[in-house]
């Protein structure tokens, strides 16, 4: 059993328990309990034969007792006792945007639905709009959920992708046939929502290659498609394809099974003849093509341009900002959250917990802010040279204005501004939200800037050109929001922004101290979007970015 197996049951768990509606804080440790197991450096087996696992924070007796049983016999009879209380399909429901499982229990208890067809059968007739807390205008919104849903079947976010393909390339270069292993697909390519995962082997005999995938069961229900591939499940959800060539012609596999088509036919058409190449790089040295990057091969327009420049990279990243602390809802308290910042390497780091009309994220008053202003200030000489910026995510309202008065934004060094509620309003409206919004002199930056929660929640619908000409007006930056689970603002609309002016800055959006890692997965969207350090604000350095800072709060003033 690896970590995932075992987070994945615990997130079961944790599912059917709140589908029961029972019991929401059982719920939820179990939960906090699956991202902890996720996040672990060590191996899980070894935790549990020590007994260290109840040293890992949010495992208690009850939660350990159950990742003994995992590990040990591969399952949960508490799993398998919740299960039977539901038909198999029922967890189908939640891929319909909006319906979550306390509703998802709530119609299978009152309707026995328990399928997507079960549920648009009985949306069309009706029979959702009388239930507590429904109405039609919920039915409606069900029914055109369920249209996506269906598109939405079978696709994972990325880092789920790596994940899986790290722990085949690992195992697989364990194998004595195998020679050399990678990663490819839309993994490689780093798309923010894949559906499988493509694994490219250089073996100089091909079926020993996939009799030891077979016998090491790599994947369930592992197939051969052909003489040169074979898929199979992984996890027992994740699609993943195994391809296999003559280490000679490694290069030429990594190439067309990264993809995309266009981009691979486009490639093959510049060659004069087929190429032997042991590595990608040799055949791009060999054919006379400059190195395209593998974010860069969306379509063959990559391969018009000769001149590449560097894509920036985790490591040009000097400081970030949009961090919270336990002063809100992150995990981790203030002292802590700047003292990783430091060991990290980070030149500054900006603070930023939510304001006051966030209070279900227990937003701060004013009179909490100045308080953690003073704390910050407290810890500077604790976690030099660190800089520590003060700041707020303070709310953009209906009417595109922040939450905080002048006065009290007037105290802080920067303010993201974000939206958390209203997210229905139509496109009109909130591109005038905005716009309003970026027009305070006290705004840095623009954080959230689609809304969108991938495979969960479509963004809210704006003018982007708009947006971007006034951000690029008033000189506020927009944020790249590096959680997996947002990825925005898009890569598609990046080259449009900076274009157009605009300054962008990748932020992690961290919750706690393993979420400063979001500025990792940042860095995939921008350089999915081509963009290079000079193009990011938080790849400058700190002197540069703390007189920036001051300018702009000293504009603010008049």
């Amino acid at each position: 059993m690896t970590k995932f197996d075992v987070a994945r049951i615990l997130s079961d768990i944790a599912s059917y328990i709140e589908l029961g509606g029972t019991n929401p804080f059982r719920a939820r440790a179990f939960e906090r309990a699956a991202r902890e197991i996720e996040k672990l450096d060590d191996d899980i087996e070894a935790l549990v034969d020590s007994g260290a696992i109840y040293d890992v924070p949010g495992i208690g007796k009850s939660i350990g007792a159950i990742i003994e049983e995992i590990v040990r016999t591969g399952g949960s009879r508490y799993l398998e006792e919740l299960r039977s209380h539901y038909p198999p399909g029922v967890f189908d429901l939640l891929r319909v945007p909006g319906l979550g499982l306390r509703k998802i229990g709530q119609i299978h208890s009152e309707l026995g639905i328990a399928s997507l067809e079960e549920l648009e059968a009985a949306a069309r007739a009706g029979r959702l709009a009388p239930l507590k807390g429904f109405g039609p205008k919920t039915q409606q919104k069900i029914l055109d959920g369920i249209a996506l849903a269906r598109n939405r079947s079978h696709q994972i976010l990325l880092p789920a992708g790596i994940d899986t393909g790290e722990l085949l390339r690992e195992q697989l270069a364990s194998i004595a046939v195998v020679e050399d292993v990678e990663i490819s697909g839309s993994v490689r390519r780093k798309l923010e929502v894949v559906r499988n995962v493509d694994i490219a082997i250089a073996a100089k005999d091909p079926e020993k290659a996939f009799a030891a995938i077979e016998k090491r069961k790599l994947a369930s229900g592992f197939t051969r498609v052909d003489e040169a591939m074979a898929r199979g499940i992984v996890h027992g959800e994740i699609e993943v394809r195994f391809h296999v060539s003559a280490p000679e012609r490694f290069g030429l596999l990594l190439l067309t099974t990264t993809g995309t088509t266009a981009f691979v036919d486009a490639f093959l058409s510049k060659l004069e003849r087929p190429l032997e190449a042991r590595t990608e790089r040799e055949l791009f040295e060999k054919g006379g093509i400059p190195f395209v990057e593998p974010e860069l091969r969306e379509s063959a327009e990559a391969l018009k341009t000769k001149k590449r420049p560097r894509l920036i990279e985790p490591g040009d990243l000097r400081g970030t900002f949009h961090v919270h602390t336990t002063y809100s809802d992150g995990r981790n308290t203030l002292l802590e959250m700047l003292t990783a910042a430091r060991e990290s390497g980070l030149e500054y780091v900006g603070i930023s917990d939510h304001s006051k009309s966030a209070f279900y994220a227990s937003g701060l008053t004013e009179e909490q802010l100045a308080r953690q202003q003073r704390e910050i200030d407290r810890h500077r000489a604790a976690v030099a040279p660190l800089r520590v910026f003060r700041g707020s995510e303070a709310d953009i309202l209906a009417d595109g204005s922040i939450d905080y008065g002048p006065a009290t934004l007037a105290t802080l060094d920067f303010v993201v501004a974000s939206i958390h509620s209203r997210f229905g309003m139509s496109r009109d409206e909130m591109t005038a939200r905005i716009l309003r919004a970026l027009d305070d002199p006290h705004v840095t930056f623009l954080g959230h800037p689609t809304g969108r929660l991938l495979l969960s929640r479509e963004g809210y619908s704006i003018d982007f050109d708009r947006i971007f000409d006034r951000a690029a007006e008033r000189g506020v930056i927009i944020e790249i929001n590096g959680n997996p689970r947002r990825a925005e603002l898009d890569w598609r609309h990046l080259r449009r922004a900076v274009d157009r002016g605009v300054m962008l800055s990748i932020h992690p959006d961290a919750h706690s101290i393993a979420e400063f890692r979001h500025v990792v997965s940042g860095t995939w969207v921008a350089r999915k979007g081509g963009l290079t350090a000079k193009e990011v604000f938080n790849a400058r350095p700190a002197d540069e970015v703390e007189e920036y800072l001051r300018k702009r709060k000293g504009a603010a003033r008049g």
